[in-house]
């Protein structure tokens, strides 16, 4: 039997109070049919009405936000305050809208922000971190449209959410204190399309927390701009946070545009994959203190005092991109020798250190290298960033003796920190090679 929009009212639109009759004639006018002039029919059309909003609202709602949703709820500086079901009765705050929506786990509900130009912007005005259980999908309308501040005295947050939330098109100001942004402590969050500024704090606060006290992960991050201060405002801070998404993101004047921490160091925080970030103007561009095999694919760095600081050593880097000077390694007076290393006769000789691992502070990489033989006569060069396992560069070579020659290096490796570089070579009679390296460090 097909449902008919009476039998929908309660499937569709949750219970109202008695202020939703005013809500309906707001909408659709206080003018009836011929047919709905008894009070019983009256009744029968108001439910009939009330389907059909119910519809609408499902039905908008999944399509403004691409995803299945529960309930809807407005918000507005132009409202009334009274329900949050149409914009006349939007409510006035996001704090009214949050702590009426439901905290079913398996309930979602859609909050739209309309515009606020206001002096305060919406401001949250709520000690500590305000903290809300629900699932929420809170949208604006463009990221510098609708501010979001919490500017009460003893606020250490702007707010904090414990259940799934996604965030879109919203600007979240931390103010002119020390009070932190969004903290989020459930796994498969997204935050898309924002901005988080930090421009006039006087102490120490971070943007955006991933806060994992039991391990989080699958969260996504795009297209989002962090504006902060050099010494005050870490932009995005992932603790005990793993195998998530970050995405065209952009950092400027932060005390740090990324940090990677956790306290167990058990692996919480491994496997993120950052990719089209730009970051400029900052203390440190990315601060990696654990998480493994991280992975980094078109990085911007311009203008920072420390692009990387790197305590973990072990990931995955590709085209970053920045200023980045070219130095020659060793640089040994007098006259400059390079590292000898000593070729076998007709097959390889030993593994021979050219580089420390100590030496190596900061992702590099090996832009070429520069060799003088012992004799004229050809000899094979392999170099190897794992102690002679495997190797990243070969090289034929047969110059005159004595002379120096350079090359470039054919691939596009970049080193973490703390890797060490070797060489051996092989020659038609023995004989050695003095070998000096072209180092890019990042």
């Amino acid at each position: 039997m097909a449902t008919t929009l009476r039998a929908a009212e309660v499937e569709l639109f949750p219970p109202k109070d008695s202020t939703d009759n005013d809500q309906i004639n707001d909408v659709v006018g206080n003018k009836t049919d011929s047919a709905a002039t008894k009070a019983s029919e009256e009744t029968s059309s108001m439910a009939y009405i009330k389907g059909i909003l119910a519809m609408g609202f499902d039905l908008s709602g999944g399509a403004i936000s691409n995803r299945t949703i529960t309930d809807v709820s407005l918000v507005s500086p132009n409202g009334s305050g009274t329900n949050g079901y149409t914009w006349a009765t939007a409510y006035k705050t996001l704090q009214a809208a949050l702590t009426a929506a439901s905290t079913d786990t398996n309930k979602c509900t859609l909050i739209l922000v309309a515009i606020n130009t206001g002096a305060e912007f919406y401001d949250i005005d709520t000690t500590s971190d305000p903290t809300f259980t629900g699932n929420y999908v809170i949208k604006g309308t463009h990221r510098t449209w609708q501010k979001i501040k919490n500017t009460h005295d003893s606020a250490t947050s702007i707010l904090k959410f414990t259940g799934y939330v996604s965030l879109i098109d919203l600007n979240f100001n931390l103010g002119e204190d020390d009070v932190n942004g969004i903290i989020i402590t459930k796994s498969a969050s997204r935050v898309n399309y924002c901005q988080f500024t930090g421009e006039d704090l006087t102490g120490a606060a971070t943007a955006v927390h991933y806060d994992g006290a039991t391990g989080l992960k699958h969260h996504k991050m795009q297209d989002c701009t962090f504006r902060g201060h050099k010494t005050y405002m870490i932009g995005v801070l992932i603790d005990k946070s793993c195998c998530s998404r970050y995405f065209d993101l952009q950092f400027h004047s932060c005390l740090k545009g990324i940090q990677i921490v956790d306290a167990d160091d058990d692996g919480s925080s491994d496997s993120n994959s950052f990719t089209n970030l730009d970051i400029g103007g900052c203390a440190i561009g990315l601060d990696i203190d654990v998480g493994d095999t991280q992975h980094f694919e078109t990085i911007k760095f311009h203008d920072n005092d420390l692009n990387i600081d790197d305590e973990v050593k072990n990931h995955l880097w590709n085209n970053l991109i920045g200023e980045f000077p070219i130095t020659i390694e060793p640089i040994t007076t007098p006259n400059y020798p390079g590292v000898t290393v000593t070729a076998g006769t007709d097959a390889y000789g030993s593994d021979t250190l050219i580089r420390a691992a100590v030496t190596s502070t900061k992702p590099f990489r090996i832009v070429g290298y520069r060799f003088e033989p012992s004799a004229e006569k050809k000899f094979m060069m392999r170099f190897s960033a794992d102690s002679g396992t495997s190797w990243f560069d070969m090289a034929l070579i047969e110059v005159k003796k004595e002379k120096a020659q350079g090359a470039s290096i054919g691939t596009d490796f970049v080193f973490n920190a703390g890797t060490r570089i070797s060489c051996s070579i092989g020659g038609e009679d023995g004989g050695s090679v003095q070998i000096w390296l072209n180092i890019q460090e990042i």
